[in-house]
């Protein structure tokens, strides 16, 4: 089952103010868990969102019926 990645406006404002290498490693990695989320990514405390850990960075995501939403 393969889940459909929508970016929030702030995630998309964050990546272009990177530079472009993590920007592209943090795509790159998102996509990557698009197949499978829950073998790669880790549930937050007390949250229902989960983290994905690329690098120095943390990406919050909300998996929600098929949709990837991306913090």
């Amino acid at each position: 089952m393969t889940w459909e990645v929508i970016w929030s406006e702030k995630s998309v404002k964050q990546l272009e103010k990177m530079d472009t290498k993590n920007a592209q490693k943090i795509y790159d990695s998102v996509l990557d868990c698009v197949e499978t989320p829950f073998q790669i990514v880790t549930r937050l405390t007390n949250s229902p969102f989960y983290k994905l850990l690329v690098g120095n960075y943390r990406v919050i995501l909300d998996l929600q019926q098929n949709k990837m939403i991306i913090f």
